[in-house]
């Protein structure tokens, strides 16, 4: 099993919550902000050295809980301070940006990471796509086309055009070129029907976030039924499971550090007077996070998405203060990591 660390960048101070969007500015303190990202990069390095298979990154806006807007740009720091790990970015938002800049970018990115990158690409939560005033009944077909139109600039060797549904561009031609060929490889959303469809006919991994695993046991047999329709067999290195983590020597330990983290974080928001609603949907999976416990509870809940088809896992570690996670992580490296994966 290959096991992924999120550089989750969370603002390390007193926040708005999850279901809070947009954040008010004025709750940023600059100081904070920037020792968050100097942590962020931190726990890049450490889970490189500590042997994690990949590094994440992911996108978000208008809130503390994530703080990078750009994916891409975290990603170019991160694969400066790492050497050995994937560099993964899970992922881009499609319809929120130019898909031949993306395609750029991520060229670039490769590059500077000695063909590292691994992509999902995604469609965003609802709130994500009121950031740039995005059609939001346009957004899965800008996804879809836009996935398309980066694979092809990715794998044509000749300047083209592309004429399309929701995009249009008289001249593309990437510069530079991907290091791996014919271009990294690509991951797709698999939480609906038809995202897992369009990502098995394109021969495409397929991730999720915080899903319940008889969900996620659920698109997998979808996901590998449509994929013998469309002749290939995928592996379990083609689904991705990404969930909150916190690693103890027990599992009261770990219940007890959440526990009180959490108490904190509400009474923090409880003085923050902000009504303005319109967050990402807080699913159980976020409320009580999978990844948390000893090492054998965590070993186990291994071993049960390996059982649903799953082969990488993306851990966030969104829980405790800077030092607490760090700690977690080296719970979790010295005690779990060697044994999933070998899963």
């Amino acid at each position: 099993m290959i096991i992924s660390s999120l550089c989750m960048t969370g603002y390390d101070g007193p926040a708005p919550g999850l279901e809070i969007w947009p954040a008010r500015p004025a709750f940023c303190d600059r100081k904070i902000a920037q020792s968050s990202f100097a942590h962020s990069i931190a726990m890049a390095r450490k889970a490189d050295e500590l042997g994690f298979d990949w590094v994440s990154v992911s996108e978000h806006h208008y809130a503390p809980y994530i703080l990078t807007p750009n994916p891409c740009l975290m990603a170019a720091a991160v694969s400066q301070v790492t050497t050995r790990a994937k560099i993964a970015l899970l992922g881009p938002l499609v319809p929120l940006v130019n898909p031949v800049r993306l395609a750029e970018e991520i060229a670039m990115l490769d590059q500077l990471s000695g063909g590292r990158v691994v992509t999902l690409f995604l469609r965003g939560t609802p709130n994500e796509h009121r950031t740039y005033d995005s059609d939001a009944a346009a957004t899965r077909g800008m996804t879809q086309e836009g996935i398309d139109l980066i694979r092809k600039a990715w794998s044509e060797e000749e300047p083209f055009s592309w004429s399309g549904e929701h995009f249009n561009f008289s001249t593309i031609a990437v510069w530079p070129r991907t290091v791996q060929s014919p271009h990294p490889p690509i991951f797709g959303s698999g939480n609906s029907e038809e995202s897992v469809r369009f990502a098995a006919e394109r021969k495409m991994g397929i991730a999720f976030s915080f899903a319940p695993v008889d969900v996620v046991e659920k698109w997998v047999k979808l996901y590998h039924a449509e994929a013998e329709k469309a002749g290939w067999t995928p592996g379990p290195e083609q689904v991705i499971y990404r969930g909150i983590a916190y690693a103890a020597k027990s599992d009261a330990q770990a219940q007890a550090d959440m526990g009180a983290f959490f108490g904190k974080k509400a009474e923090e928001q409880a003085q923050i007077q902000q009504e303005t609603l319109g967050g990402p949907p807080i699913v159980p999976m976020v409320s009580e996070p999978y990844f948390v416990g000893g090492p054998e509870t965590l070993k186990g809940r291994f071993e049960t998405l390996r059982d649903c088809g799953v082969g990488v896992v993306d851990l966030a570690w969104g829980i405790g203060d800077p030092a607490q996670r760090e700690t977690a992580m080296d719970h979790f490296a010295a005690d779990v990591l060697p044994i999933v994966q070998g899963l």
